[in-house]
């Protein structure tokens, strides 16, 4: 398992030392994704100013939260969104495949092996709980392919009837 002191000696630049780390290291194996494609992307490589800040839990998924010139937000966000739902699927502790479980209001992304026995009976969540409806439609993370993707047909994604219609009240 890849650590948080590794990725900082490997982006020193990016991922300075002061970045605070508030969450597990089973999620450092994304962060290390999220800066190797940033340093592999034209544009994005030579950005002087971008910094990682921190890396914390936030209801049970990771945030990155970062310094960088406003120009590149459009670049970076993406980058940040597919961070963050990866996250969602990861062991905090350990990075193996994990989902969302909650223990006393207390949401959190944990494996078999890294959760409590009353966190082990809960199912994994549905696949279409992975996404979050935003102005431009609904925004889906398609785990098998790895990539963030706008639903149309909400039912291809296995939403039941009743949640499609809170989606399209809202939406009006």
């Amino acid at each position: 398992m890849t650590t948080f002191d590794e990725i900082k000696s490997s982006f020193p630049s990016p991922f300075p030392e002061s970045a605070r780390i508030e969450c597990g290291e089973g999620w450092a194996g994304i962060v290390g994704r999220v800066l190797e494609r940033i340093a592999s992307t034209p544009g994005l490589a030579e950005m002087s100013h971008f910094r990682i800040l921190s890396v914390r839990q936030d209801l049970g998924f990771m945030k990155i939260d970062a310094g960088y010139d406003g120009i590149y937000e459009d670049s970076l966000r993406p980058l940040f969104l597919l961070a963050e739902f990866r996250s969602r699927v990861t062991c905090e502790e350990c990075g193996q495949p994990g989902h969302m479980r909650s223990t006393n209001g207390w949401k959190r992304c944990r494996c078999d092996e890294h959760s409590t026995p009353e966190e082990r009976e809960q199912p994994p969540r549905p696949a279409w709980t992975l996404g979050r409806d935003t102005i431009k439609g609904f925004l889906w993370y398609d785990q098998a392919a790895d990539e963030l993707r706008i639903v149309d047909d909400l039912t291809s994604i296995g939403m039941p009837t009743d949640f499609i219609h809170r989606i399209k009240k809202a939406r009006e």
